[in-house]
């Protein structure tokens, strides 16, 4: 069994048959194998890099350069210094900047599905897989050609201690053995690149149309977490920093999309791990990207060997954020009015990122989630719904005990539950619905979920039935849809809204197995308000109750949540009142305001169909 390195590695076997690719790659392999291409035959001075060049934008330096055919398990080395690189003393001056770069870097690996995801799925109607796809090099500026990709490629963002003249040279590494050998002009700048620290931009890719700048301006943005599956080669790239992968330089993509009132940003949840990440992390076969469950992965995943002690980094999260910020600042949508939703893998990213940012988002839709993360109840079982899912982030990301990037445990990070209860200010509205019988998405965690945004009066609207994971949708009642999809975008960060919980007409999610409780249910179903008025001294909402009409009259508790104007400071005491529809005050109390400023009407009736109307006016003890 023989191997060829870099991204176009295949395992070369006669025990299959090949396709034509791969046809062609062992015959390639035979040949560098006659011709004795092994680094370590290279002739004496001679460098497996060659004609290393370099290119600034945008706060990044392009590294570009023509190799060598090499073995598997060769990597680059890429290094920096203010003064030329000439020789080995020279190197040993010079920061090394990265490491682990796989050889063919300027190959566009997102265009082969087999690379990532499901894979080549076999089409349904034909029954054959997909050929593989000629490759393509990167484009690494807009308009130009793109690469070639035989060839390799690095970019380096520039750190505020790099800005100036910077030399490079770039190494080979096999099995564990560097070769220091510098050749001027082959594998080192003869002359510097000028650099800055600035913000880096995404490359889009040539295909389709750009999104101008300011087209987004003043609309909605959407972003859409994809389920697990392949996504199409995105039209956007981002070089990544050493935030953003467990190198620096690892690709990213994303896709927008400008409608008339909003913009949808889809980004792929797709991590390049590379080739010399041997790990059991597919189903079959080796792959050069994993799903990270929109979270990240271990920073030593290079390493196998390592994760077990590694660092689970949310590289995933931080890529998110980039995504994000640039859509606002390129496209110019507005920033009160950011929505996000997912299924299944997208559902699990809504939960662990984008309910965890509400400084962003105003409301989110998770569709059939994983809220928790954990080893489940071995005696109760797949049966009752208490099977364990820590599979999915180990693999990538290490034991669920390990400390993650920002300190607490991976299973405590992934915990939605433990987030709602430890942040009693305003989370983006969350609308949420689960399966009983979904055995992807273990139902066991999602009970106390439900108790917890209602303990903690977090705006939310909670469906659940019998249904396995792909069948939870089509159970659902229209009137709950509407809430996934067009009433997502009433939300407004500057906009206040009526929270509910404890609701009469609530139904009972049980203590987790999968027969306890209603085997269909919902949580505030049904109520809604107009847009509350506000000012320093009053707020006014009308409360209706919608499908509920039939379990009229009901009580819930009501909590005002992002009010704008009408803030009480701890301990402040205000009038509140219920006025029905014909005018009169059915219910009136002093509430004071408690520790975080929140202020919860207990019991509100709502007596009609017409709704009743919740008055708050300061008063003063």
């Amino acid at each position: 069994m023989k191997y060829l390195g870099g991204c176009n590695q295949v395992r070369v076997t006669d025990r299959f048959p090949l396709d034509d690719r791969q046809t062609k790659m062992k015959q390639r392999v035979l040949l560098l194998v006659l011709l004795g291409t092994a680094v370590a035959d290279a002739a004496p001075g001679t460098s497996v890099v060659a004609k290393l060049s370099a290119e600034y934008r945008y706060g990044q330096t392009f590294l570009t350069w023509q190799e060598s055919p090499v073995p598997m398990g060769t990597t680059f080395n890429v290094y920096l210094s203010r003064s030329p690189i000439a020789d080995e003393a020279t190197l040993a001056e010079a920061k090394q900047v990265c490491r682990w770069i796989e050889p063919r870097s300027a190959e566009d690996w997102t265009r082969d599905k087999g690379n990532y995801g499901k894979g080549r799925v076999r089409d349904a109607a034909t029954g054959q897989i997909p050929p593989v796809p000629d490759p393509l090099g990167y484009i690494i500026r807009e308009g130009a050609k793109r690469l070639d990709p035989t060839s390799g490629l690095h970019v380096h963002t520039v750190g505020r201690d790099e800005q100036g003249n910077g030399y490079y040279a770039v190494t080979t590494v096999l099995d564990g053995r560097e070769d220091r050998t510098i050749v001027p002009g082959e594998n080192a700048l003869r002359d510097p690149v000028a650099q800055k620290c600035e913000l880096i931009r995404p490359i889009w890719q040539g295909e389709g149309t750009a999104a101008a700048p300011d087209s987004g301006k003043g609309k909605a943005l959407h972003l859409v977490l994809h389920a697990k599956g392949n996504r199409p080669a995105c039209k956007y790239i981002v070089f990544g920093d050493s935030t953003h992968a467990w190198r620096e330089g690892i690709p990213f993509m994303f896709d927008v999309a400008v409608r008339p009132d909003s913009v949808l940003l889809l980004p792929s949840n797709t991590m390049y791990v590379g080739r010399s990440f041997r790990r059991g992390i597919a189903a079959e076969g080796d792959i050069r990207g994993i799903w990270t469950f929109w979270y990240g992965s271990s920073d030593k995943i290079p390493q196998p060997e390592k994760i077990e002690k590694g660092t689970p980094t949310n590289y995933s999260e931080r890529r998110l954020l980039f995504e994000i910020d640039w859509v606002k600042r390129f496209l110019g949508t507005d920033p009160n009015r950011t929505y996000c939703s997912g299924s299944s893998m997208g559902g699990c990213g809504a939960m662990s990122f984008a309910f965890r940012h509400p400084e962003i988002f105003a409301a989110v839709s998770a569709h059939v989630p994983i809220v928790a993360y954990n080893d489940g109840d071995e005696k109760k079982g797949v049966r009752l719904g208490w099977h364990g899912n820590s599979h999915r982030l180990v693999s990538f990301c290490g034991p669920l005990s390990l400390a993650c990037s920002d300190g607490m445990p991976l299973s405590k990070r992934m915990d939605s539950t433990d987030f709602v209860l430890s942040h009693p200010d305003d989370l983006p509205f969350l609308i949420i619905a689960n399966g009983r019988q979904d055995t992807s998405i273990p139902w066991h965690n999602n009970p106390d979920l439900y108790r917890a945004l209602q303990k903690m009066r977090h705006g939310c609207r909670i469906a659940w039935n019998d249904g396995i994971h792909s069948a939870v949708a089509n159970g659902l009642p229209p009137d709950f849809l509407e809430w996934k999809t067009t009433h997502l975008t009433r939300f407004a960060l500057n906009k206040s809204y009526p929270a509910f919980s404890k609701s009469s007409a609530n139904n009972e999610p049980g203590n987790g197995d999968s027969n306890s409780g209603d085997i269909v249910g919902y949580i505030n179903r049904g109520l809604n308000w107009t847009d509350p008025k506000e000012t320093a001294d009053r707020y006014e909402v009308l409360v209706g109750c919608g499908a509920l009409v039939n379990d009229l009259p009901l009580s819930v508790d009501v909590t005002p949540r992002r009010c704008q104007t009408f803030r009480l400071p701890p301990g402040q005491t205000c009038a509140a009142a219920n006025i029905d529809a014909a005018g009169q005050t059915i219910q009136s109390m002093p509430l004071k305001a408690d520790r975080w400023g929140l202020v919860t009407f207990p019991g509100f009736n709502v007596t009609g169909p017409e709704g009743n109307r919740l008055i708050l006016t300061k008063s003063f003890p």
